[in-house]
Formats: C-alpha cells, sequence, structure tokens
C-alpha cells in the first residue's frame, strides 16, 4: 500500500543546548527555553512516587535507588498486590492505589509509568493535586494535549518532564560531543533507521496499546528516534510520510508495518525509516555536516565517523576506512567489558538502554534540585509531539470500535463458560464448540482487539460475552452462575513465586471453588507437561503424578504442578468434576517460529538443542488440543472425570526436524546446534561461578530442570484416544504442512 499523508505544519522554536555525556550524567546544561520554575524539594531527600507497578518500573525503581537526595516514599498501582509486590521488593515503605494517598504521604514528584493512553489524564490529575510529574513518554498523543498540559505545569509551577530516554543513549551523547566539538562542521542532515521485530505480532496478540489504532506505534516507537531528531534539528517545520506496507490485524483494525518520512526542521532535514515486525534488527542514526559524517548504531552501542582530510583520496579513503574500524573496535571491547564486568559483579550495570534511563531520571533530579532548566521538560516533550503529529500526519487516530455487547443474561441450557478464550487455543475451543452447538460464554479481561468470531458471535447474542479476570471473583461468580461446564485456559504467571502463587495456583483453586460453589459439574483445566518429569526415557502414561523434584524445576513447571494439586484437592473435597489436560508441545498459527519447545533461540535464526535433537518431540498441533478439551468438555456422563490426561501427538519429528524444515519453509538460513546436556550444563555451572564470584544472588543451575527441557519422553495419550476418540494428526508430511509451511512467505 502506497499512500501519502500532506505535510503537517508546526510553529518554530529554539533548539536544545548541550546535553550531559555520559561520564557527567549527573549535572545537565541541556536546555531550552522555558517558563521559570521555582518549585524545590523541601527536605534534604526529594520525596518521590511510582505509579504503574509494570516491567519499567523496575528500570525506574532501579535507578532511584541509587539516585542521590531521593527518597521512594510509595509504589502506587491500581493493583494492591501489584503495588506490595514491587514495594516489598524494593524496600518501599508504602504501597498505595489512588493518587490522594501519594499526596497524604508527602509525596512532591511522581513516576508515571502507565499505558500511554492514560499519560493525559493521569498527568493532569497529578498537577492538578500539587504533584511534579517524570512521565514515560511520550508527554501525550496529540499536541494540543502536550500544549495542554505544558501551560498547566507552567500555571501551577510544578515540573513535567518526559523520559526520553534515548536523548541519554551512550552513543548518542558522544556524538553529540563530536559534533558540539564541530568535528563535523554544521549539521546539514539527519538519516535514522528502525527495523526491529515485535513479538507481539508473531504470536497474533494484538491487544497491546500500540495496534489500539494505526497511529499507536509512532508514539510506542517512533519517539525514540524523534526526540534525538528534535535534539539536533530543533522544531519540526513539515513532513511527508509514505506508508509502504500494511496488514489488516482484525477486521477494522490496521497496522502499518513500514513507513518512510521526510522532514524539514528549523536546522536541517531529516530521514526516518521505520519496519516493525522485522527478522533482523537495526537502529541507526547517520548525521552529515558540512565537513564529515557521523554514524551511531543504537543497538550495538557504537560510534563511527568520518571527517574531510588534507590527503588525495586514495589515502583520504584508507585513513577514513581505518579510523571506522578503530572506533568500531574500541567501542565493541568497551560494551565487551561492560558486560563482563556487570556479570562479574565487579563493575555496574551500563548497556545502552539502562544508561540511558539512568542518564534521564538522574538529570532531572539533579536540575530539579539545583534549580536549573530541566533536560526535556512539558515544552521540549510537546515539540517532541509535534514531530510525531506531522509524521503521522493524516494516519487516523481512530481505535476501532468497541464493540457493545448485548447484556449477557443468565446462563442457558448445559452453558460452557470458557477461561481465556480469546487466546490462540481458546479461540479454536470456542469455534469448535460453536460448531457442535454448544451454548458458549467466554468471559474477557477487555473487549477490544477480541477475535472476530468472536465479535461476531457475541453481538449476535450467540455467545455471551462477560468481562472478569482470575482476581475477580464477583466477575468470576456472574460468569459461573447456572453453567454446566467451565473450560480454564487462563493460566497467569510471574516473575517470582509469590506471584506465580498467587495468580496461578490460588487464583485457578478459586475458579475451582466458585464453580463448585456455582453448581458447575465439569472443569476441565489446561495444565501442560511442563509439570511432569520430562527428562528420561520411558513413557509417560495418563496419571496424576508430577515431577516428584520440583524444587529442582523453573517457576511455570511448579506452577503448573501445584495448580493441578490444587484443583485436585478442591475437587476431591467437593466432588466437582476435574479433568486435568496437559498438552504438549503446541504448534500451529498463532505460534512464534521461534518455539522455545524447540530449542534455545540464542538469535531469531539460531536455535541451541535442549540437548542433541536426536528425540521425537510431543509435538501437537493447536487445533488438535483444541479438539481433545472440547471432547473433554463435552463427554457424556462422567466422561474422563478426575483424570489427568495427556494431549500429546507422535508425527516423528525431533528438533532438528522442525528447524531443518521451517529453514526450508521460509527460505531463512535457520541453523540448529546440537549441544549435549553436560556441556550446556557445564557451561551454566561456569556462568553460575563468575556470578557468584561477582557477589551475584543466584541459584545453583538445576540439571533437573536442563533434562526436562530435552522432553525426551514419549507420551502415549491413551484416556484421550481411547475415551474420547481423539484422533490428532500425526502424519508427517501432513503434520509438517498444518504446523510448518504456515510461516512461508506469502
Amino acid at each position: 500500500m502506497d499512500t501519502k499523508s500532506p505535510a503537517r505544519e508546526t510553529p518554530a522554536s529554539s533548539p536544545l543546548a548541550t546535553a550531559p555525556t555520559e561520564q557527567d550524567q549527573a549535572t545537565s546544561n541541556m536546555t531550552q527555553p522555558q517558563a521559570k520554575l521555582t518549585f524545590r524539594p523541601s527536605g534534604s531527600a526529594t520525596k518521590v512516587g511510582l505509579i504503574g507497578a509494570g516491567n519499567i518500573a523496575e528500570f525506574h525503581l532501579d535507578v532511584l535507588k541509587e539516585t542521590p537526595n531521593v527518597e521512594i516514599v510509595a509504589i502506587c498501582d491500581l493493583s494492591e498486590a501489584r503495588a506490595k509486590e514491587a514495594a516489598d521488593r524494593y524496600g518501599v515503605k508504602n504501597a498505595v492505589t489512588s493518587i490522594q494517598e501519594l499526596v497524604d504521604l508527602g509525596v512532591e514528584v511522581v513516576h508515571l509509568a502507565v499505558p500511554p493512553d492514560f499519560h493525559v489524564s493521569m498527568t493532569k490529575e497529578l498537577l492538578e493535586a500539587g504533584l511534579g510529574v517524570f512521565g514515560e513518554k511520550p508527554i501525550a498523543l496529540d499536541s494540543d494535549d502536550a500544549r495542554m498540559l505544558a501551560e498547566l505545569a507552567e500555571k501551577k509551577n510544578l515540573p513535567l518532564v518526559v523520559n526520553h530516554n534515548n536523548v541519554f543513549h551512550p552513543s548518542f551523547q558522544k556524538m553529540l560531543e563530536r559534533i558540539d566539538a564541530g568535528e563535523i562542521g554544521r549539521v546539514q542532515h539527519v538519516q535514522v533507521t528502525l527495523s526491529v521485530p515485535l513479538a507481539q505480532l508473531d504470536a497474533n496478540d494484538y491487544t497491546h496499546w500500540m495496534f489500539r489504532t494505526p497511529r499507536n506505534i509512532v508514539f510506542e516507537q517512533a519517539v525514540h528516534p524523534l526526540s534525538q531528531m528534535h535534539r539536533l534539528l530543533g522544531k519540526v517545520e513539515s513532513a511527508n510520510t509514505t506508508l509502504l506496507g500494511s496488514k489488516e490485524l482484525l477486521p477494522g483494525q490496521t497496522f502499518y508495518d513500514r513507513w518512510s518520512t521526510a522532514f524539514k526542521a528549523e536546522k536541517g532535514t531529516a530521514q526516518l525509516y521505520m519496519a516493525f515486525g522485522q527478522p533482523f534488527t537495526r537502529s541507526t542514526m547517520q548525521v552529515l555536516g558540512t565537513d564529515g559524517s557521523l554514524e551511531a548504531d543504537m543497538f550495538h552501542d557504537q560510534l563511527a565517523g568520518e571527517e574531510k582530510t588534507v590527503y588525495l583520496d586514495f589515502w583520504n579513503s584508507y585513513k577514513a576506512g581505518m579510523s571506522r574500524s578503530k572506533g568500531l573496535k574500541k567501542d565493541a571491547r568497551r560494551v565487551l567489558k561492560n558486560w563482563s564486568m556487570f556479570t562479574l559483579g565487579i563493575g555496574a550495570r551500563r548497556d545502552a538502554f539502562f544508561l540511558g534511563m539512568k542518564g534521564s531520571i538522574q538529570a532531572f533530579h539533579t536540575a530539579l534540585r539545583a534549580g536549573k532548566p530541566l533536560p526535556n521538560d512539558a515544552r521540549a516533550g510537546l515539540e517532541v509531539t509535534q514531530w510525531a503529529d506531522a509524521l503521522a500526519g493524516d494516519v487516523t487516530a481512530q481505535a476501532p470500535p468497541v464493540p457493545q455487547f448485548p447484556e449477557p443474561g443468565e446462563a442457558r441450557e448445559n452453558e460452557v463458560v470458557v477461561l481465556g478464550g480469546t487466546g490462540f487455543i481458546g479461540r479454536r475451543v470456542v469455534a469448535r464448540l460453536l460448531a457442535q452447538g454448544a451454548n458458549v460464554s467466554c468471559v474477557v479481561r477487555r473487549t477490544f482487539s477480541l477475535p472476530e468470531q468472536i465479535v461476531e458471535e457475541g453481538l449476535s447474542g450467540k455467545i455471551r460475552i462477560l468481562r472478569a479476570s482470575l482476581s475477580d471473583e464477583e466477575g468470576l461468580k456472574a460468569a459461573l452462575k447456572g453453567a454446566k461446564t467451565c473450560i480454564h485456559l487462563a493460566t497467569g504467571n510471574g516473575d517470582t513465586w509469590e506471584e506465580v502463587e498467587r495468580v496461578m495456583v490460588n487464583g485457578s483453586a478459586k475458579v475451582a471453588e466458585i464453580c463448585s460453589d456455582s453448581g458447575v459439574e465439569r472443569l476441565v483445566y489446561v495444565s501442560s507437561v511442563a509439570a511432569l518429569n520430562t527428562g528420561g526415557s520411558t513413557p509417560i502414561d495418563d496419571s496424576w503424578d508430577v515431577d516428584s523434584q520440583l524444587d529442582k524445576r523453573a517457576l511455570y513447571s511448579v506452577g503448573k504442578a501445584k495448580t493441578e494439586q490444587a484443583l485436585k484437592a478442591v475437587a476431591d473435597r467437593t466432588g466437582l468434576g476435574l479433568v486435568v489436560a496437559r498438552p504438549g508441545v503446541v504448534v500451529g498459527d498463532g505460534t512464534p517460529l521461534q518455539h522455545s519447545g524447540l530449542g534455545m533461540w540464542a538469535r531469531d535464526n539460531h536455535c541451541v538443542g535442549w540437548g542433541l535433537g536426536d528425540c521425537a518431540l510431543p509435538l501437537v498441533l493447536a487445533d488438535d488440543v483444541a479438539d481433545g478439551l472440547v471432547a473433554a468438555a463435552l463427554a457424556d456422563g462422567k466422561g474422563v472425570d478426575g483424570e489427568a490426561i495427556n494431549l500429546c501427538a507422535n508425527p516423528g519429528l525431533t528438533g532438528q526436524d522442525m528447524v531443518e524444515e521451517l529453514a526450508r519453509a521460509t527460505g531463512r538460513r535457520l541453523k540448529f546446534h546440537p549441544r549435549s546436556l553436560v556441556l550446556s550444563q557445564t557451561m551454566e555451572i561456569g556462568k553460575w561461578i563468575v556470578k557468584r564470584v561477582g557477589g551475584r544472588k543466584v541459584d545453583f543451575p538445576s540439571y533437573c530442570d536442563l533434562k526436562a527441557r530435552a522432553l525426551s519422553n514419549p507420551f502415549t495419550s491413551n484416556i484421550a484416544r481411547e475415551k474420547l476418540g481423539w484422533t490428532p494428526v500425526e502424519d508427517r508430511a501432513g503434520f509438517i504442512k498444518k504446523a510448518v509451511d504456515i510461516y512461508a512467505p506469502k
């Protein structure tokens, strides 16, 4: 699709001055015209709160813990459990759920780490409450809102800064130093390439905010290079965008995956090429000056340059090549040294992303306490938003309409409630239930970005759509009241045992309790073969036995096994009909090409085997798993109640076979690297020794868990075959067609 958007004019303003260097991130002379800010923290330390206990919050907390004159007073999140978990992990005294509680605790500045569509409303609420804000990018999703927030912050005399951390990327900082030193003369043009993979696209998971509207990807990804281009060139004057590619993720949900934009700005011109969902990562910025050029590789954290010399062309070319080579080698050694020292525990963390976050956060707090102009303040945030607005041009900002489903009403006769019905197995389960004439209810956490069939059948009233999550007890009670059967695919997970136990184990046990109290006759729980000891050679039959060495297994495996045990305890006590289904390595449309069941993907085209890769894996098509779950759910009488059943096919394919077939189908250079378990364990022990010598507290690597990842046991799956009539695809050619050829270029 080739579409051009008209240029969008924006007013001019003064460019930013010199930014702080990597070596001196405690101070900042990076300034722009701004209203004089007389706000000062009241005590010896700035009292800070953090809103949003997601992944990015961890970087804020890591940096804040080592930032002088900062006291983290509280962590705030809508989920009190998430807030408390983060507070306990970082030694923060208070875990709260409201802005008013932050005010009552004396917080002066809030780090805002929530999804972008909440930035404007929450920033406004914080400023109105008298709190300064250090917000994640972007400040807003259009220039009008960004201007409103900037004006409100100035009116309230409160700090408002945007975390444009890429301005503090170490390679970009070095580039600024060399430009400011006059090395390449006057900057004339900036050329940026941003080509990155998106795991969500591979997994067909379109619920992330960046897919909600076609413009969102600009504010999610493009603001990083745009903030750097703004730093170099000042305010944008015009832009012309060509959309090079698009795809429809879901009906009405368009995603533009390749963009090319030419800009005119105050101090030069620029061109930005963006490509998303790409197999090869490239993130570079080339700055052309009157007397030379500089190229920063943001992904590898390297910088190279070329200047004019007095020499003849042949010798000038030689000198230029040698200079580039020398600079790249120096940076490569630096990156390796920093990684090694951090791994050994004898050096601080110095990867590029962390240094960018650290530079941005610490520059703000240092400038705030010193009464100096704030880096990336609201006015700069507004100007970067104008760059993003100019880039997006006339690309619609409207999200696909959120379906207005009818009131679900009471459960119908023999209602089957599906938890997790929008996932890649869940949507297949729902389709098969409908095909068999079942009355189906889907419990969803959100009502946007749902699969097409679920939307259509939900709007028609054929599917009851109810909103709830595993932690929403009242919502689950409403969904399960009057139902006959529940299929539970919404497993949940976590990074700590406490979180896994709370979400996966206790959350699922609560589902079983509600099922029993609500009169549900049968609960089908989808577990995994990861709960079993899969590191041997004897066949694994259907049974309730789980791995006897769970203390040596990974969190996910422990969680699945403990959940099975918790559900069985509820069923034994209450008489609830319970079926636990354990799929093997599930493949098919909706699973990433780089499936972890095949091995450890060191890169997206290099798979290191869990062993030699010569054992036939318990592979199974997602369609066949759905067939087995539906058969278990709808079985007459007692069916397979009280059974733990395996859902594993036997197509006779090894990990090495699968990678070779994927290489054939995709035309890519995919390589499988066999590695003995002994060698892998030796390497893991070596890493453990290095980390322990460096003073890091890490568990000894588990050989038991490593063996289990090899999935070397054969599986029988006799109960599903004999009692449910389950007949999965096991013909090798047919299996490859449905599991591998789907990745062939279209």
